[in-house]
């Protein structure tokens, strides 16, 4: 089922975030993320883009602020190492480990946003996401990217769209 761009009028497929009839970047498809930002006064939801390359297609880059990193150690309680030991020898997965890596990233993912938030950023790019085993039952994840103030492009030329 395609849909309609709303600069244009003009109907593209899905699959593509880019109107295949003048360009303009399909509404609501940017990859955001969400953390929680406290600071004195207030606690804020901060909505950021988030990308594993060096560049957005539909965003230019106005400026580069610096590296932001996130941090997480998480480690499986007794009960959770026996529940991922039953299931590694009878085979299938261990929600309890998945759900401690998912906790693990969404921290390590949150804190990065706050950083590049403190920076003034609205977006990072060159996102990277890194697992380390820490002791015996530990995680350690750290990410890391590139902070950075980007804006809307107006249209997307036909070298970028494809």
């Amino acid at each position: 089922m395609p849909w309609t761009c709303p600069s244009c009028g003009g109907e593209t497929e899905l699959g593509y975030n880019i109107c295949r009839t003048c360009k303009t970047p399909r509404p609501e498809t940017a990859p955001y993320h969400s953390a929680v930002v406290r600071n004195d006064s207030a606690v804020v939801r901060v909505e950021m883009l988030v990308t594993t390359t060096g560049s957005l297609q539909t965003h230019r880059i106005d400026s580069y602020l610096g590296p932001v990193f996130g941090e997480s150690i998480y480690g499986a309680t007794f009960f959770e190492g026996l529940s991922a030991g039953f299931a590694d020898m009878v085979g299938g997965r261990s929600n309890a480990y998945e759900s401690l890596l998912h906790r693990g990233r969404q921290t390590a993912l949150a804190e990065m946003i706050q950083q590049a938030d403190r920076l003034g950023g609205n977006a990072i790019v060159g996102m990277r996401l890194d697992y380390s085993p820490f002791g015996n039952s530990m995680m350690m994840i750290c990410c890391s990217g590139t902070a950075v103030v980007v804006s809307p492009k107006t249209t997307i030329s036909n070298t970028e769209a494809h």
